[in-house]
């Protein structure tokens, strides 16, 4: 899913991913804004009306906003999950609150006031006033507007405060000092902020500037309000003047014992959730027992970072010892510690002499055990191999914290809490790597940094590493440190500075697994493709699909592999170009070939099959054999079918493209013939220009005429769906002469169904009729009805558009006979959706109905999704024709949203928004819908 965010706490901006948003202009911002801070809840047209202009509505203010409501909707687009409805309360803006930067604030301050651990809600405080960035709605202007910044302004000034009364209790009035200065001169009339300053400036021993502060505030409380300090503050001023001790600098409880811990990093970023979680599962207890939290993930993720922060914060909690020790379970050149020194070193820690460490395990472990049972220690165990290394380390009463971090799951050990750590958000990366070159140098690129940090794959150690170096480089742009970024297997040379280096990081992983463990994550680094399932990994390493399963479990568990989906396996970014480095300096140049070999021809194989089930009437083509060690996946149901075409689009353009590039060109032609149906179906039209594109050029390279002739036939079609008309008369016209040259009827008839298409399209009805005459006839002498029936069909459609529905309906009502006494569901579907339009077009719409309702079944049932958008948007017509103005917005809305899923932004699209937008202008008649 691509990341969305909204920032208004500041000059409004909203970005997907690494690209800024065009939000348009200041009022149709405005009502982005009133509906991000009512997100997922109705707002009426009259409250946007009233929230825009107040009470000086320009001529037609209702018109205006619906076509800003269209305007976002259309920004919206390419933001996931993110949409502006309209339900009968109004207009409701879809999203996740944790997408704009308003509800992330309010929830942060939300949980620092629940009472629970003071410096977790300090470090929430810090955390809610950071994504403040300047006055709310910067540049926006409206009454409306103007009291909510200043009910935001009253909020982030109120959790400042308490923010600032937890710095004070914990003694840090030195580094509270100038920001309190600032706020008490913006807000001078605030008393508690008064008495925050003086406080501060009196532990400094400024004790003459806090009675000052006093004296100025009782002046100005006085001459603008007439009124004197309240009793807090004069009683503050009072204990100053005679130096009560008990305002001296607090000593706050904190470690007691020994503290191993190392020091808290001072840019961490992000990982809020993590931290909430553990310190919410470290507050619960678990019923007596020891406290142990394990935090796995992949080498660079920040597994010991978030330990410390965590230790750190937690310490307070455990004054009696706060421990740390490296286990070396994943070191190099050394071998990691064993149980009993780790138990050696932790009971010197503690003050156990040696004279009274016993030499075996077991006993070790007791001695362990018995010294922290009336402890309160935090012990962080760093680096550890596995479940067995630590077992014995572990204290063994509730009043005892263990923290692990690991490169693997430890699905053995029976933790109290599981953190499986991923990389940082994208609002988080770069607020790492801005927080480490600084804000001057990121603030003017925002979308190159945004941009640097994907390229490190949002991966903690590589952004700190890339960000280090450009910190060092006053020279260097953030734009010449992502273009380096870029250069393929440059990269994680790139990510390398002094001792710090990405690519040795992901090695000792690698060098831990067994000899198929890394014979497979080599091979799946040459993989084409965003993924993996089990069954194609089998083929690419010539395995037993069991055996292959068990292996990526393996490489998921040492988190050198993702498991996003069940059964779908992929690399980060930066492992699959450190897997395929090692896979081309092991792998021989022919072990790598078969192994693709095998992948390809898995693809190819599984998806013929799949071509079959969703279009059993269309002329089959001769494959090769399968290549040894491949086993295709045995699809026997359609639905089946279409799901798996749905999983693998992305790995089966790429198996293409892969065999481009080795000269398999025969390969390379039958994969976009397996992928045609599927293509047309789902409306991926671009995609099928780009595989017929390449299918040519391969028919071209092979020289079969017979080839050549269906590859000009298939891109020509594939021209006239994308709007290319010129080049798909080429084509076609093409596809005829190789068809005419070479005797084949069926070849001929078909570039002359297609040739009536495009000749139609352009508006010639003479060349449209001579080839569809021409197609009817030899489909006809080949004795085939189910192609007859598609071009009465054709021909009925036709003359529908031209008004001549008494031809259009006896055309289509003979298609329909044929397609049901040959049964070819989508192409009865496709007449029915005819009927139905002519239907509509002669005034029966309760007949136009039936016929669309039946013709949206056919479609559904088979997953055709061109199909259910086109029936649809017809059947929104009759509704509105039958005055059921309900019934059509839903209809349309399916269809757009139908549109929307196969990226067709133009023509469809634009027409439906403007039905869509009449409908809104109307209200339900009464009994609509009824």
């Amino acid at each position: 899913m691509t990341a969305v965010e909204f920032r208004v706490l500041g000059d409004i901006e909203a970005r997907v991913g690494d690209r800024p948003m065009d939000l348009g202009h200041a009022r149709q911002r405005c009502v982005l804004v009133s509906l991000l801070i009512e997100a997922n809840k109705p707002v009426s047209a009259d409250q946007l009306l009233e929230r825009i202009w107040g009470d000086r509505l320009p001529h037609r203010a209702r018109g205006t906003l619906y076509s800003y409501l269209s305007r976002l909707r259309q920004v919206l687009e390419s933001a996931e999950g993110v949409g502006i409805i309209r339900r009968s309360g109004g207009y409701v803006l879809v999203i996740e609150p944790e997408a704009v930067d308003l509800h992330r604030f309010h929830r942060l301050v939300a949980q620092a006031r629940d009472g629970g651990d003071e410096h977790r809600a300090l470090d929430l405080f810090g955390q809610a006033l950071r994504l403040w960035r300047g006055e709310a709605f910067a540049g926006l202007d409206s009454p409306w507007l103007s009291g909510v910044r200043g009910t935001l302004e009253r909020e982030r000034l109120a959790a400042e405060l308490d923010r600032n009364d937890l710095e004070l209790k914990f003694g840090r009035h030195t580094d509270l000092l100038s920001g309190l200065s600032a706020s008490a001169e913006a807000h001078p009339l605030d008393e508690r902020l008064a008495g925050q300053l003086m406080l501060a400036l009196y532990r400094c021993g400024r004790q003459a500037d806090a009675l000052e502060v006093f004296r100025s505030t009782r002046r100005r409380l006085a001459g603008e309000l007439g009124i004197d300090p309240g009793p807090e503050l004069t009683g503050l001023h009072q204990r100053i003047l005679r130096g009560d001790e008990d305002l001296a600098t607090p000593a706050t409880r904190g470690p007691t014992g020994r503290n191993d811990l190392p020091g808290d990093i001072g840019d961490f970023t992000g990982r809020g959730a993590e931290v909430d979680r553990l310190l919410a599962a470290v507050a619960a207890g678990t019923g007596g027992s020891a406290m142990t939290v394990s935090i796995d993930g992949m080498a660079g993720v920040g597994k010991t970072t978030l330990a410390v922060h965590a230790a750190r914060l937690l310490a307070g909690r455990y004054p009696d010892a706060q421990l740390f020790i490296t286990l070396h379970g994943q070191a190099d050149e050394q071998r990691p510690t064993d149980p009993l020194a780790a138990l050696g070193t932790l009971l010197d820690a503690i003050g156990v002499p040696d004279s009274q460490i016993p030499d075996e395990l077991e006993a070790r472990s007791a001695l362990w055990r018995a010294k922290l049972a009336d402890r309160a220690a935090l012990v962080v165990l760093d680096n550890v191999a596995d479940a067995a290394q630590v077992r014995a380390l572990l204290p063994g009463t509730a009043n005892c914290l263990t923290l692990i971090t690991s490169r693997r799951r430890l699905v053995d050990l029976e933790a109290s809490c599981v953190v499986s750590l991923d990389v940082l958000s994208s609002v988080d990366a770069v607020a790492l790597f801005t927080g480490i070159v600084g804000a001057e140098r990121a603030d003017a690129e925002p979308g190159v940094v945004a941009e640097a940090v994907e390229l490190c794959g949002r991966l903690p150690l590589a952004i700190r590493i890339a960000a280090s170096r450009l910190r060092t480089r006053p020279s260097w742009t953030v734009r010449r440190l992502a273009d380096r970024l870029r250069k393929g297997q440059r990269r994680l040379a790139e990510l390398a500075a002094g001792d710090r280096s990405v690519a040795a990081a992901f090695t000792l992983s690698y060098k831990h697994l067994s000899a198929g463990q890394q014979r497979l994550f080599r091979l799946l680094g040459l993989h084409r493709g965003p993924d993996i399932d089990p069954c194609a990994a089998a083929a690419l390493a010539d395995v037993d699909v069991y055996v292959a399963e068990d292996l990526l479990q393996d490489l998921v568990d040492v988190h050198l592999l993702q498991e996003p989906v069940s059964g779908r396996y992929q690399f980060h970014d930066l492992l699959r170009e450190h897997a395929k480095n090692i896979g081309r300096e092991i792998e021989s140049e022919a072990e790598q070939e078969a192994a693709l070999a095998r992948v390809v021809d898995y693809y190819l194989h599984t998806a013929y099959a799949g071509e079959r089930l969703m279009n059993p009437h269309a002329q089959p083509i001769e494959l090769a054999r399968p290549a040894p060690g491949c086993a295709p996946f045995p699809l026997t149901e359609r639905a089946a079918a279409r799901v798996w075409f749905d999983t693998e689009h992305g790995c089966l353009l790429a198996q293409q493209q892969l065999a481009a590039e080795h000269g398999w060109h025969a390969k390379v032609w039958q994969l976009a013939w397996v992928m045609s149906t599927f293509h047309l179906w789902r409306g991926h039209r671009l995609d099928d220009l780009t595989m017929w594109q390449a299918g040519l050029e391969a028919a071209e390279r092979i020289g079969d005429p017979v080839v050549c002739a269906l590859a000009h036939r298939y891109l020509g079609s594939a021209c006239q769906r994308a709007g290319r008309p010129v080049e798909a008369l080429e084509h076609l016209r093409r596809s005829l002469a190789l068809a005419e040259q070479i005797g084949n009827v069926r070849a001929q008839a078909t570039a002359h169904r297609y040739l009536a298409v495009a000749w139609a399209h352009q508006g010639d009805e003479e060349l449209r009729a001579r080839h569809i005459n021409r197609a009817l006839r030899l489909f006809q002498d080949l004795g085939d009805p189910s192609a007859e029936a598609d071009l009465l069909n054709a021909m009925g459609w036709h003359d529908a558009q031209l008004g001549n529905y008494q031809s259009a309906r006896r055309y289509c009502e003979r298609a329909l006979e044929l397609n049901r006494e040959h049964p070819n569901g989508q192409a009865e579907a496709a007449t029915l959706d005819s009927l139905g339009h002519i239907a509509h077009h002669t005034g029966e719409h309760a007949e136009a109905l039936g016929y669309l309702g039946d013709a949206l079944v056919l479609f559904r049932e088979a997953g055709n999704i061109v199909g259910q958008a086109i029936v649809l948007t017809h059947l929104g017509e009759t509704q509105v024709a039958l005055g059921h103005v309900e019934q059509a917005r839903q209809a349309w809305g399916q269809a757009l949203d139908l549109y929307q899923t196969q990226h067709r932004t133009q023509e469809p699209q634009r027409r439906l928004r403007d039905l869509l937008s009449t409908l809104d202008q109307q209200p339900d008649p009464p009994g609509a819908g009824i």
